[in-house]
């Protein structure tokens, strides 16, 4: 075995690229300037101000990760002890300290044979060869497409040991290595196992490996005999365990079982769980002293209008409209809003400058058009990679006043994810309360008339309970609980039953970006005085299931008729695979509009119409390396038939009462663009209203 003279085997680790980078000046180098080496330095001296080292370019986060961990070797073990290589799709294999120039050029988007002709131009293959010649022990951490560019397999010794960290569908181009190899398959389930996202798993998995190995550097050596076991050093440990938005690791709560997935199954979503028929369990504690209070539903206010004259039968918009001052939000729409107040986060009032200036002019309630009361927030998932929020409080009060807020949140900074770890954490919880301190002091001397809302981050049940603690000793009566938005509903109960005896019948709670159902009672019961969440909203177009929702616990899929005139990424996938073309898909998508609407009208039987939707749907199938796999062709068409078939059975939309259901009919289950999408949207959050309302109803009169 070839080893250092310290007995440690030499390391290199492969990365890939990343699309988020350092900067993004507006003309970047593209293909074609690394096509020729002479064009190419020109190109190179006009961004001369933006050239820097290839590890201090990207800032994706597996490349965030892996640097963190490659800083944690290097510490502990010497700067020698770790190299670093990165795979680029413009510059083909370099060091991670070449200086290079800031580019939009990505294995990511090309086909299979652009990838084999592309890695062929920046001669990978070879490069890689040559790279891992001197080294015993080789990481990867690359993706599908970076794994085929380098064309393997390459010639190694069986001396070496290479260990791939790569998606269970990248394994098929891992192949004909003499050195002793080990791959570790990621997918989704090891993104929950691991609790981090699959963007950026590879790199904090390399991160928790260093972190080991720094306090057992003898486990290299044992590693390299024995590469399979790499797995068991990353193993998540259930005290420990880290964020992906946040993990906060709290005891388990008992929960009534909830129903098997299945039709009426909620979707995959950001901040939801599968919901049950049965409501989450109430906690053996007296109920908060601030019931009385009542509960508010607020809707995050994103752009969310729609063309109140578009033409569903000729997919055409308004001559001539303007998309703010012609379309119509939701609350204009229903008699009554579907909402009791709006948040507006200030990265949405700042989304353009003509929208900043066009509401700085006439005010908040008059852009959206709402007289009821609106929240502002700073937005902080906007600045959330900043070592410091962007704002001072000054500025952030006088936003609040001259925009005509009813209520203003304090600048926070987001402890979630990768800025949860240890130090960290800590700052931003510090940094959080000091500017929410700072907030009520100057919002008393300056004489606003928004209310003041504090705002509280934490990481675990007992900091959020000392930062409410804090807060209501600062003089607040309205405090935002943020950062959970992807915890689970046993996190927030825990973190609420921490909070509790420090309740006040004065103090109003909030949750950021959490609205379930079946966790009402409980969190009413524990002080949740109001919430906000898009969910029902976004889940009309995101997720293959549960679009349209019902008011009761069930939800349908709508079904997907995407124009081909557009050429959105689907069907512009599908053309250029040769998977069919765009005459014959134009005419199957007319067929199925046509026949949905016939249907609708009893004019068509089911099966004729499943026949005619899912015609065009087996056309759909995304084209993988330019091929349709028949197995998941069929795959997807037995759901889809099944998912549909319940649908049209059923037929939800003709016996709901709202005003969209009733004005467009079977255009509102269709999966086609805006106007039918937010529309869908727009019903969700009304049938979601009408179930919170209902509710509320009934828990008060029990407690009357």
């Amino acid at each position: 075995m070839s080893m250092k003279k310290n007995n440690q085997p030499r390391i290199l680790v492969i990365t890939s690229c990343t699309g988020e980078k350092v900067f993004k000046p507006d003309e970047q180098l593209g293909v074609k300037d690394f096509e020729n080496r002479t064009q190419l330095a020109i190109e190179e001296k006009k961004l001369a101000q933006y050239i820097c080292s290839a590890s201090e370019m990207y800032t994706g986060m597996q490349h965030l990760r892996l640097m963190e961990g490659i800083g944690l070797f290097r510490k502990s073990l010497g700067e020698k002890s770790i190299d670093v290589n990165i795979l680029s799709a413009g510059y083909g294999l370099i060091a991670a300290d070449r200086a290079i120039a800031p580019y939009e050029v990505t294995f990511n988007n090309m086909k299979g044979h652009e990838v084999d002709a592309w890695s062929k131009l920046l001669e990978i293959h070879e490069d890689f060869e040559k790279a891992v010649r001197d080294y015993d022990l080789v990481f990867l951490l690359l993706g599908e497409n970076y794994l085929r560019s380098l064309n393997l397999p390459v010639i190694t010794r069986p001396d070496q040991t290479f260990i791939f960290l790569a998606s269970q569908s990248s394994r098929k181009w891992i192949k004909g290595l003499d050195a002793k190899t080990y791959v570790l398959g990621l997918s989704n389930a090891d993104a929950k196992k691991y609790s981090y996202g699959l963007v950026g798993l590879k790199g904090f998995l390399f991160k928790k490996f260093a972190e080991v190995v720094v306090q057992q550097p003898e486990l290299l050596s044992k590693l390299y005999v024995k590469p399979e076991e790499f797995a068991l050093l990353l193993e998540p440990k259930q005290e420990n365990i880290d964020q992906l938005e946040l993990t906060l690791g709290v005891p388990s709560v008992a929960v009534k079982s909830s129903k098997k997935k299945g039709k009426s199954a909620i979707a995959e979503g950001a901040e939801e769980e599968e919901e049950s028929s049965e409501f989450l369990p109430i906690p053996d504690l007296p109920p908060a002293p601030n019931l009385h209070l009542g509960m508010k539903y607020f809707i995050p206010e994103w752009d969310d209008h729609v063309d109140p004259t578009y033409n569903f039968l000729t997919d055409t918009l308004t001559p001539d409209r303007d998309p703010h001052e012609d379309e119509v939000y939701a609350h204009e729409i229903y008699p009554t809003p579907n909402y009791d107040a709006i948040l507006v986060s200030k990265v949405v009032v700042e989304a353009s400058k003509k929208k900043r200036q066009k509401i700085e002019e006439i005010g908040i309630h008059k852009f959206i058009r709402f007289q009821g009361e609106v929240m502002g927030d700073c937005g902080a998932f906007g600045y959330i990679k900043e070592d410091v929020p962007p704002y001072n409080t000054i500025e952030i009060l006088d936003y609040y006043e001259k925009l005509g807020f009813n209520y203003g949140v304090s600048i926070d900074h987001l402890i979630v994810g990768p800025f949860a770890e240890v130090g960290v954490r800590e700052m931003r919880y510090e940094l959080t309360l000091k500017n929410a301190q700072e907030f009520i002091e100057q919002h008393r001397l300056g004489g606003y008339t928004f209310t003041p809302i504090g705002a509280a981050q934490g990481w675990s049940p007992e900091t959020y309970a000392e930062a409410v603690k804090q807060l209501i000793n600062m003089g607040y009566d309205y405090i935002a609980l943020g950062g959970l938005a992807r915890a689970t509903s046993k996190e927030i109960i825990e973190i609420l039953k921490a909070i509790h005896p420090h309740l006040q019948s004065h103090v109003r709670i909030h949750l950021f970006g959490v609205a379930r159902i079946s966790a009402i009672p409980v969190l009413r019961h524990l002080g949740v005085t109001s919430f906000d969440s898009a969910s029902p909203l976004r889940r009309a177009w995101l997720g293959s299931g549960a679009n349209y929702h019902t008011l009761g616990t069930k939800m349908y899929s709508a079904v997907r008729i995407p124009p081909v005139s557009r050429h959105g990424v689907r069907i512009k996938r599908v053309i250029e695979a040769g998977v069919s073309d765009s005459e014959t898909l134009q005419k199957l998508e007319q067929n199925s509009l046509q026949l949905l609407r016939e249907f609708d009208k009893g004019l068509r039987g089911l099966e004729e119409t499943l026949n005619v939707l899912l015609e065009y749907d087996a056309l759909l199938e995304l084209p993988r390396d330019g091929l349709v796999d028949p197995a998941l062709q069929a795959k997807r068409l037995d759901k889809h038939r099944e998912m549909y078939a319940d649908l049209l059975i059923d037929k939800p939309w003709q016996h709901c009462d709202c005003v969209i259901c009733k004005e467009v009919g079977v255009e509102v289950i269709i999966f086609r663009g805006n106007d039918r999408n937010r529309r869908r949207g727009f019903h969700n959050t009304f049938a979601f209203y009408k179930r919170f309302q209902e509710l509320l109803a009934s828990l008060q009169g029990k407690d009357s």
